[in-house]
């Protein structure tokens, strides 16, 4: 059969992606990150330590989005190299920057990828452009730098954008009134979740597959849940005068639906396959989660460069996100990372905790299932949230 060779192969690779990256869509995107993670990353974009960097930021961020909103069609403003020193020292370096543009529909990719020629490396490129997300991300931006008395400019004029330009005062009176009600059952979740009580580590060890299904601690555990209370639906909604579908109103009908859940179960699998599990508020950073795991590890795990992830997709806990933000209430499953190619040999929990172990059992508990996860529940990082957020690997020190 006719192959391609190193150099049509590369050459095609790029007319793909230079095809796929002109296109612009006006529906509602269904593939991207929950919509929550812009509003989650724009609030931590704005508290980024030294008023120069924060304004920096923020201002590269509009800037890049405003770009593609002027000219949907132009891939070249879709892509962006991580290499860039100029791109690294206003955005890159911070987490929650790159974490905003991957909820506006920038996806991580190799250079050699989409440009014909290029050496390759890491890089942010946007498949499809879609204009609802990237004007619903302006917004929450923009809302998140007034809070924090940061200049916000104007969404581009050009171009056609049913988002911007088109429909009736009704249409733009309907628009406010559910953005506003989004923005207030958000901050409502939020305060909920912040400002539930403390609760007791109790830290549990058994070797995997030796424990009960996770569920059933979190029944019995009472994990404390709240539901927001909907409101009065805006007004024009659903209404005759609605002529696309809004984001916002995606969003909010997910918010009037959504669960809360105030405290969280975490079991930590180690790689020998050891168990401890722990309990949290679901307000609580991955920064604290680290925190108190560290002095139940082993004082050479400890001093390692660890991490938490869950898999698959593999996806590290940031440490400004939230377990509730993260999607890991009311439970979840973690594992136990390293950095390093060598990683330190067991056991991985501190000696008190290895004696509550006793002695690893010499057959593997749970059966595979055809699809993959064990049946018993421990093979499954469950959880009821969005996908585990990105974020840089967390050390033992964090």
């Amino acid at each position: 059969p006719f192959q391609l060779g190193h150099s049509e192969s590369s050459l095609w690779s790029s007319l793909w992606w230079a095809m796929a990256m002109a296109q612009v869509s006006y529906d509602v995107p269904e593939s991207l990150p929950d919509p929550t993670t812009l509003l989650a990353a724009a609030q931590h974009l704005v508290k980024i330590r030294g008023a120069a960097e924060r304004e920096e930021a923020v201002q590269t961020v509009f800037k890049l989005i405003h770009s593609i909103l002027a000219a949907p069609e132009d891939h070249r403003k879709r892509h962006i190299r991580k290499s860039n020193e100029a791109f690294y020292q206003k955005l890159g370096r911070h987490a929650a920057g790159l974490d905003f543009l991957r909820g506006c529909g920038f996806v991580d990719v190799d250079a050699m990828e989409v440009e014909e020629g290029h050496n390759g490396g890491p890089m942010l490129s946007m498949p499809v452009a879609y204009l609802a997300r990237l004007t619903d991300a302006h917004h929450t931006l923009a809302r998140a730098a007034q809070q924090a008395g940061i200049a916000v400019p104007p969404l581009p004029g050009n171009g056609f954008n049913p988002f911007l330009s088109s429909g009736s005062s009704a249409e733009w009176a309907e628009a406010d009134h559910v953005r506003e009600e989004v923005r207030r059952l958000q901050h409502e979740l939020e305060r909920r979740v912040e400002s539930a009580p403390q609760v007791e580590l109790r830290p549990t060890v058994f070797w995997l597959g030796a424990g009960r299904r996770l569920e059933e601690v979190v029944l019995e555990g009472g994990i404390a849940e709240n539901v927001p209370a909907t409101g009065a639906k805006p007004a024009g909604w659903g209404g005759a005068h609605c002529t696309f579908e809004s984001a916002d109103k995606k969003l909010l009908a997910e918010l009037r639906s959504k669960r809360v859940y105030e405290s969280c179960v975490l079991r930590v699998i180690c790689p020998d396959k050891s168990v401890l599990q722990l309990h949290f508020r679901a307000g609580d950073s991955g920064e604290h989660v680290m925190a108190q795991l560290a002095p139940l590890l082993a004082p050479h795990v400890r001093t390692s460069s660890w991490y938490l992830y869950q898999s698959p997709p593999l996806r590290r806990l940031a440490l400004w996100e939230t377990l509730h933000a993260a999607g890991l209430t009311p439970g979840a499953i973690v594992h136990l990372g390293f950095d390093s190619d060598e990683r330190p040999v067991a056991p991985y929990l501190e000696e008190s905790l290895v004696v509550q172990l006793g002695p690893k059992p010499q057959e593997e508990w749970g059966v595979k299932s055809p699809s993959g996860p064990l049946v018993d529940g421990e093979g499954v990082d469950w959880g009821v949230g969005h996908r585990l957020g990105g974020g840089p690997a967390l050390t033992g020190g964090a």
